[in-house]
């Protein structure tokens, strides 16, 4: 549900969103990009019920459902990019198209595994989680951080940052996925660790193309700028865990997947809608500034670290608590941005 539902879902929005505002380019037609949120959640819900009562058949309903959505998605960035004024962020479009790509490779896979059961010599759940976190999320997330880090901190993009790079990361990592989903399916698991070493190095050269921040953006962003840093920081080290406990002949890969999730995706979608929120909300200046002063959460910083070690080092109730402080903060927040506005000045 949190993958499916509410990463995609996010990633649905929040492309389009960038993409049209970046590139200065038309919007969607309302009507498509309401049947492409609709197919996604009327699929994440098939998905979960199918799963939950052993009905192989809605499953498979939900995976076509899903699969159709991220089509719409694909159909709508082309169109954004073949329409968009200022070509600048066309390594970020073409980085979510081919992150779409391993997405529906993905939802095959998770197709395949629900209708058919597993396959003989292939490790198909293995290559699942690999496209669908790394490639599919992953790769959404790396295209978005040298421009988006550069608006959350209210600064200019890295000089570094130049189309030529921004496409040769996006290859890199897109590259570093395919090997570790094809050497995780084969069960060659010095591949498969291969694969997570380049990827994690490939996290490490696209932090080097994001801006240097001064006092002035730390100061402004705040917990949302640290959260997002955290989160990468988890990431990087989480893939490069997993490429050892991949490697290994013993050990369980779920509290390293968990922490990856908890520790790394789920701090970065936080951080980016904790920008995000008061900018869509809008308002005027003052409700603007109001609504960037309550999206500086602390407690949501702390938390979800916390809730990340406890998941790593497998104290369930820990992580549990974590979390619920972490979830009840960001509600809380949530409501206060949508309800709450400032007065304009007269």
């Amino acid at each position: 549900m949190f993958l499916v539902g509410a990463v995609l879902g996010a990633i649905s929005g929040a492309t389009v969103l960038l993409a049209v505002t970046w590139s200065a380019s038309p919007a969607p037609r309302a009507g498509t990009a309401t049947t492409q949120r609709t197919l996604l959640v009327a699929g994440t819900i098939a998905v979960a019920l199918g799963r939950e009562l052993d009905a192989a058949w809605l499953t498979g309903v939900g995976a076509a459902a899903v699969l159709a959505a991220l089509c719409v998605l694909a159909a709508i960035l082309l169109q954004v990019r073949a329409g968009g004024v200022t070509r600048r962020f066309v390594p970020a479009i073409d980085g979510y198209v081919a992150a779409l790509g391993f997405g529906a490779a993905g939802i095959v896979i998770g197709g395949i595994l629900a209708l058919h059961g597993p396959v003989p010599a292939w490790d198909l759940r293995a290559a699942h989680l690999t496209v669908n976190l790394y490639g599919l999320t992953g790769l959404v997330i790396a295209a978005t951080l040298p421009y988006f880090a550069a608006t959350q901190a209210r600064t200019k993009m890295s000089p570094l940052a130049t189309g030529g790079r921004l496409h040769a990361t996006s290859a890199w990592l897109a590259t570093a996925t395919l090997v570790a989903a094809l050497g995780a399916a084969l069960d060659l698991r010095d591949v498969a660790a291969g694969g997570l070493v380049a990827y994690a190095l490939g996290i490490g050269a696209t932090v080097l193309l994001l801006p240097r921040l001064d006092r002035r953006s730390l100061a402004w962003a705040g917990p949302r700028i640290l959260q997002l840093f955290f989160g990468i920081a988890w990431w990087i080290a989480m893939t490069g865990a997993l490429a050892v406990v991949t490697r290994a002949t013993e050990g369980s890969t779920t509290p390293v997947l968990l922490a990856l999730v908890v520790g790394g995706y789920a701090q970065i979608l936080t951080a980016s809608l904790a920008y995000l929120g008061p900018v869509l909300r809008g308002g005027g200046h003052a409700s603007l500034t109001a609504a960037f002063g309550l999206t500086r959460a602390w407690p949501s910083l702390v938390a979800a670290n916390v809730a990340a070690v406890a998941a790593l080092v497998q104290q369930r109730e820990l992580m549990a608590v974590a979390l619920a402080v972490w979830v009840a903060d960001a509600a809380v927040r949530g409501v206060r941005l949508v309800f709450e506005r400032r007065q304009p000045v007269p």
